[in-house]
Formats: C-alpha cells, structure tokens, sequence
C-alpha cells in the first residue's frame, strides 16, 4: 500500500514519535510505501522553559524518509502540507491523535488532499483539557473514514461517542531494547542505587495526571514494611518539581529516592528498566501508556493503577499488580504486596511470555487488514 502518515517521529522527543517512528520502520520493512510526514513545530517554544525539542542522541539530519512540513501554529502550512499529500495520492492517510488542537489540522488535510483518513487514536481526550475539545474531536470524526485504536478502553470511548464510525481495536505493542544490556549489578552500580534491595522506578514526563505525587506519599508505608526500599524517579518534570523535592525532604525519605529530573535517552533508558525491580504507574487517568510496553520489553513487571487502559496490559499476579483505589494507602498496599511475592511469582519469566502476542509485526497484520476494509 501507499501511505501518508502524519505524526511527529524521531528526532522529535516523546512517546508517540517513538510510536510513529517504530511503525514507520515496520510498515516500510513489510514492503509498503510510506511517506512520514512530521512537524517542524507544534507547541510554543515557551511551553517547553528552556527544555530540549529533540530526543538526545538521535540525529537531526532527517536520512530515514521523514519530511517536517507541519507547523502547527503556521496554517499555511497546513495548506502546503495537504496539497504535497494530493500530489501523491496515497492509498490512506493515517494521522497520529493524541489531542484536540490536532483536529483542524487533519480535518484540512483530508479536505484538500481528498486521500480516505485513518485517525491512529492514542487518547480520546487530552490530557490537557479544554473547553472546545470536544467540538473540535467532533469535527475530525465527522470527515474520518476510519478510527484505530491501541486500546479497548478508547474503542469503548469511540463507540459510545461515535457508533457511526469503524473502529479497528488495536494494542501497543512491545518495544524491545536493541543492543547489550547492562546487568542488574552494573546498572544498579552506574545509578547509584542498593545492589540488594528492592528498586521502584517511576518513568517519563512528570505531569500532574501521571500520579507522582501519591507514589511519593506512599513510599514512607512501603519502606517502613520493607526497609532498604529504593524509588528512582527518571523523566524531565513539567510541574512540581521543587515541591516534589521539599515533599521528600518532609516525609524524611531522601536516602530512599534518587530524582533524575531530565529527559532519559534511549541510549540511556536500559539503565533505569534493568536496574529495576518493578516500574510504578500510579495514573489518575489513562487511556494507555507506552512505558507498561517499554518496561516489559525489559521483562519488568508493572504496578499500574485501575484507570482507563492500563489494567488491559497487566496480567494481576502474574505480570504485575494492579491497583483498585487512587489513594496513598492502597499504592502502598498493591507495592507491599508485590514485594512479598517477588520471591514466589516468576513475574519475569510471566513477562517474556505474555509479551510474545504483543509484537510490532502483529500490530502492522491488524491494521493492514483494518486499511483495506477501509479503503475497499
């Protein structure tokens, strides 16, 4: 097939350029033809105070097919970019969503361009809200052909909202690290932390949603029930970082956790998974998340709290934990919890087993099947 797929990809930073850039090489590796079209720019620079746009280590010299013609905030741009769109013709056009200022942007394209449109549907609603986001959710959806999504939580949003509309329900898949990895010992050795006691990591952007903030309430509880205990917090802090610190300084556990407050590369990123014992995901709202994917792709169980698609992802006793209540003491709970058990569930070998249906390869065979119902 010809595709035109719209999304930010590497060099840009974040989760779903990673997203977009791992399928672009599977779909290219299947034999498709494949135009990736990326942004030059979509938040303001002021929104970023002083951090980078770019992911570290990855060069800006674009030599793997992708072509920044999208600026978000230049509407002639958008113009330019459909009419380049046009003269291609492709089979479909897939556009990566994850929020509602997107919708004009793509709605246009697909105007202009006349190509039929698949929305690759990462959140329903963005996770920050606004009042038109809605009204203009509903504008994409109205000129959409089609919607995918990479959880059944979202497809259940969709099909509630849209009955209308095809849905293909999809999955994230697995990342899995590429090269040597470090052993537990040498990582825990490079990161500063107890080479026998347990290690937590909390992992990415610190946004509000995101639930740092309980994850550090509970950590006194979880240490006081299995001392020596060890947080690592690793991801670039887009709030409370100063709090976060005079918070751990209050609760008088600063000997316990290590605050890496930068963007962690992926040349860096198997330091932190290996090192760990578990990776904590306590959301307040969720439609789903690549780190659960990163992490198993290092064999690291999960501890996820019970929000929107996350529970999907977690085998309960077996892969990880997943946590009922959104509240210090049940976090603490679930934690304990898994630290007793570690010693009689094989959560690794689990991990390896149940991550073998979730590969990229698996994921491009649905969503070629979902194109050509569309396009047919």
């Amino acid at each position: 097939m010809h595709i035109a797929f719209v999304s930010p990809f590497f060099p840009l930073k974040g989760g779903i350029a990673r997203f977009s850039s791992t399928l672009h090489q599977v779909l290219l590796k299947r034999g498709h033809e494949v135009k990736a079209i990326s942004f030059q720019r979509l938040y303001p620079r002021i929104l970023f105070r002083g951090k980078a746009v770019y992911e570290p280590g990855i060069s800006r010299e674009l030599d793997n097919g992708v072509i920044p013609l999208l600026d978000l905030l230049n509407p002639l741009t958008w113009f330019s970019t459909a009419r380049h769109i046009k003269r291609a013709r492709p089979d479909i056009m897939v556009c990566a969503y994850w929020m509602g200022l997107l919708s004009p942007v793509y709605g246009l394209l697909r105007r202009i361009s006349g190509a039929k449109m698949i929305v690759l549907m990462h959140n329903f609603t963005s996770h920050e809200r606004f009042v038109a986001e809605k009204r203009l959710r509903n504008l994409l959806i109205e000129t959409a052909d089609g919607v995918v999504t990479l959880s059944k939580h979202v497809a259940r949003q969709m099909e509630e909202a849209y009955p209308e509309i095809p849905v293909g329900v999809m999955f994230h898949p697995v990342y899995s690290p590429t090269g040597a990895l470090p052993s537990r010992e040498d990582a825990r050795s490079k990161l500063g932390t107890d080479a026998g006691a347990p290690v937590l990591l909390f992992f990415g952007y610190v946004r509000e949603y995101k639930g740092l903030d309980i994850l550090i309430e509970a950590m006194p509880e979880v240490i006081r029930r299995h001392p020596g205990t060890q947080l690592v917090v690793a991801g670039e802090f887009y709030y409370g970082e100063k709090m976060f610190r005079e918070r751990i300084d209050k609760l008088g556990i600063k000997e316990q956790v290590r605050v890496y407050a930068e963007f962690v590369s992926g040349e860096r990123m198997p330091l932190f998974f290996c090192a760990a014992d578990a990776v904590v995901l306590p959301y307040k709202e969720a439609s789903q998340s690549g780190v659960v994917q990163q992490a198993y792709g290092f064999g690291c169980p999960v501890i996820v709290s019970r929000k929107g698609g996350l529970p999907e992802y977690v085998r309960e006793g077996e892969t990880g934990v997943v946590v009922d209540a959104l509240d210090p003491e049940a976090l603490a709970e679930g934690i304990c919890g898994f630290l007793s058990n570690r010693g009689s569930i094989p959560y690794r070998e689990n991990v390896e087993k149940y991550v073998r249906k979730l590969s990229w390869e698996a994921f491009a065979d649905k969503l070629e099947v979902f194109v050509e119902e569309v396009i047919t």
